[in-house]
């Protein structure tokens, strides 16, 4: 029981959290002068990916073991899945308008140009993630990890490059965006991608059950484990928590960037 009094502190947290992220957005937005093409685009696709956050964090969810909090039908894994799609597209296009817009600054048409690629081989990561949660195979996942991994090399670069192109706030801003790139990079080869393989392999030999599309969806879309037992959601805590604070503060952030 105490272990589940841990688990509980935590949601509730995560409900906080949310709820002060949504605040956030309305003062910022509310305060922000709309000028410039990249400004509007920003509020757009900051406020899918904020709101998003802010309904994952209050119904958490591991949506490949199907565990969730709270036993509900919004817990569905693919009604999770499908909104965690919309805001991680959502920020794949907010780091190409960054990238459009530096390069612009800084006199780059190659960085411009990256912007396209990078939102493809994110909304692809996307595919191969929809892939594992209705297979239940996490060889999908360590595609997708591998694919976000991949495409902020590039993105590193590019940040890099315009920097020693700019001065002021924004040379700022793009040096800061490739270190936080290169540790990004780091975490996923050496953290992330390792973990959902070694799942994979795991996986394979204890020959664990497969499902096929048809099967599989029915099974994200209506099976539900609800569980408050600590052992389960600690190792998904600092993620999470992580995920639905900081790189909500990243997406609000650049709506403030001075144009």
């Amino acid at each position: 029981m105490a272990a589940e009094h841990k688990t509980i502190r935590w949601w509730r947290g995560m409900v906080a959290l949310g709820l002060f992220n949504m605040v956030l957005w309305v003062v910022v937005v509310s305060r922000l002068k709309h000028e410039g093409p990249y400004v509007p685009w920003h509020v757009l696709f900051s406020g899918v990916f904020t709101a998003v956050c802010a309904f994952r964090s209050m119904l958490p969810r591991i949506d490949l073991e199907r565990y969730c909090l709270l036993d509900s039908m919004a817990s569905s894994m693919v009604i999770g899945r499908t909104g965690a799609t919309l805001a991680e597209i959502s920020f794949a296009c907010q780091i190409a308008l960054i990238l459009h817009e530096a390069g612009n600054l800084a006199d780059l048409a190659w960085v411009q140009m990256l912007a396209y690629p990078v939102v493809f081989s994110l909304t692809l990561a996307q595919v191969f993630c929809w892939s594992s949660v209705i297979s239940l195979n996490h060889l999908g996942h360590t595609i997708e990890e591998s694919l976000w991994g991949i495409t902020f090399v590039p993105v590193g670069i590019a940040l890099a490059s315009c920097g020693f192109n700019l001065d002021g706030l924004w040379q700022t801003v793009c040096f800061a965006g490739a270190v936080f790139c290169a540790g990004y990079v780091a975490f996923m080869a050496f953290v992330d991608v390792p973990m959902y393989y070694r799942r994979w392999r795991e996986g394979l030999v204890k020959n664990e059950k497969r499902l096929g599309f048809k099967e599989g969806f029915a099974d994200a879309l209506n099976r539900r484990v609800v569980t408050q037992d600590w052992a389960i959601w600690k190792p998904e805590v600092a993620w999470l928590t992580g995920y639905f604070s900081m790189a909500v503060w990243v997406s609000i952030s650049l709506m403030v960037l001075p144009r």
